[in-house]
């Protein structure tokens, strides 16, 4: 059975407020309030992520017993922002033993 954080990253995937990839999230303009981060990403992939955390002024979650690719069904799927301030406090409210927040 799916936990509550899986249900609040539906509803922002289904309301297209999510962006996968270090690339895509650096273009984007606005708030980015939350951004999860694989457990398998490369060290140069961590350090892109402190450096867009720094710049929208985010909070990091690690994902650790699984991937983000099958969270989100993209391949390769190392880092995902949540850009609905409330859909991130929900997740944030919800984190369980799976989820580690770092930052912010």
């Amino acid at each position: 059975m799916k936990d509550k954080i899986h249900t609040y990253i539906g509803f922002a995937l289904k309301a297209g407020k999510v962006r996968l990839g270090v690339n895509a999230i650096c273009t984007i303009k606005g708030q980015v309030p939350l951004l999860l981060l694989c457990n398998t990403a490369s060290e140069n992939t961590k350090k892109e992520t402190l450096k867009i955390a720094k710049k929208y002024n985010s909070v990091i979650v690690l994902v650790k017993n699984e991937r983000l690719e099958d969270i989100f069904y993209k391949e390769n799927c190392k880092l995902a922002a949540v850009l609905d301030q409330s859909l991130a406090t929900a997740i944030l409210d919800n984190l369980n033993e799976n989820f580690e927040q770092f930052g912010g």
